[in-house]
């Protein structure tokens, strides 16, 4: 089991009371103690909160295991479907990116996944799982180059749907659903996912990934899950220099024209993706009885799963809309755009109950100024709405 104890800063806690008199009496510093904020604080990182007598620290679960919302292992629930990918083998600062690999699943019934757990040693930088039916990119199983079958995830999103998002660099990372909410994989399926490999030490790597689905039977659930993916395009982090890029998505025209109705959604999940330069990724709800409020805030680059899952669930209903953003720190001389390897990028993947689907893309750079002591920048958003049907 891969493990990793981060100390919890908590701060100290030092309290005076008055005795009486003219007498003043000093307490000892309380224990720290794993309270909710010290829970939440290691649910950041995917991490459980535990305490051994007065220290307190964040560790990581077992496989098999997720973090609650009180910041203790639990194991995960339903039935484990599991599968192991081939091997890679990458040389110091390699990067692989173009290929895929697949897994049909041969299910003649759907298989309705709760979670997921992506553990992998191959130094898999990013990856996106998506499935589409096992008539769509035929040929064998294993690793592919992805133009070799004409690959491309807008394509089988549209054709079959999102499954899961690996955090940057993330070893072990649980995309876990509130009990009762589900990712419905219709019957006769294949899961397809990207390989961007990308080997960050000094040393040569040989690895591969698992993925293991954890699937409720059709009587458990409640709701079956929409996805939804945030993305700015066309990054340029100002050299030597903080920035800031974030914009405003309107998501209650295309609901009124899909639906005939304003927003009616619900949150479920959340996971942001910067590479090594980001310092702050933020989600807000804009409009309605939410205005303003922040739905995502995380700070720093650590190579840790950033997924969260809420319990409970945040109600969107009658918002307007979304804003989302990233904060970078460019220490080099160069302006660094939207890309890989060394190259930055700034999104978000999540899941809804909701009638739509949608993806908003900001594909301009406007600069607003100085703003909060950094350089900032916005642009306009275009969304894409994708009807969203609960059997898909």
């Amino acid at each position: 089991m891969r493990t990793t104890i981060t100390a919890l800063p908590l701060g100290l806690l030092l309290l005076l009371a008055s005795c009486g008199d003219d007498t003043t009496e000093t307490k000892e510093p309380e224990a720290k103690t794993c309270q909710q904020a010290a829970a939440d604080e290691c649910r950041v990182n995917q991490q459980a909160c535990t305490q051994t007598g007065t220290e307190v620290a964040c560790h990581a679960c077992e496989r098999g295991h997720y973090v609650t919302k009180d910041g203790t292992c639990a194991p995960l629930g339903g039935t484990p479907i599991h599968h192991v990918f081939a091997e890679f083998s990458t040389q110091p600062g390699e990067e692989i990116l173009g290929l895929c690999q697949s897994w049909t699943l041969d299910n003649d019934e759907a298989i309705y996944v709760n979670a997921v757990e992506l553990y992998q040693t191959q130094s898999s930088h990013h990856s996106n799982w998506l499935f589409v039916p096992e008539t769509e990119y035929e040929g064998p199983d294993g690793v592919w180059p992805c133009q070799e079958r004409g690959y491309s995830q807008l394509a089988a999103a549209l054709v079959g749907g999102v499954l899961y998002a690996q955090s940057t660099q993330a070893p072990n990372e649980v995309q876990k659903f509130p009990d009762g909410a589900v990712v419905r994989i219709p019957p006769r399926a294949r899961i397809i996912g990207d390989v961007h490999v990308l080997n960050v030490t000094g040393e040569p790597k040989t690895g591969h990934a698992e993925l293991t689905l954890y699937a409720l039977s059709e009587a458990e659930v409640k709701v079956s899950l929409a996805p939804f993916h945030l993305t700015y395009d066309t990054l340029a982090l100002p050299p030597n220099s903080s920035s800031r890029f974030s914009g405003t998505c309107d998501l209650e025209a295309g609901f009124l024209q899909n639906t005939g109705s304003g927003v009616a959604t619900k949150l479920y999940y959340s996971l942001p993706h910067t590479h090594a330069l980001g310092r702050r990724f933020f989600l807000q709800a804009v409009g309605g009885p939410r205005d303003g409020e922040m739905l995502l805030d995380v700070r720093g680059f650590n190579g840790e799963p950033r997924g969260k899952y809420y319990d409970p669930v945040i109600d969107l209903t009658g918002i307007t809309g979304l804003r989302f953003g990233c904060e970078f720190e460019n220490p080099t001389s160069e302006v660094v755009e939207w890309g890989f390897g060394d190259q930055e990028m700034c999104e978000m993947l999540g899941f809804m109950e909701s009638p739509l689907g949608f993806e908003s893309r900001i594909g301009e750079v406007n600069d607003l100024g100085t703003v909060d002591g950094m350089p900032s920048f916005t642009g306009a958003c275009n969304t894409v709405f994708l009807p969203w049907d609960s059997k898909k």
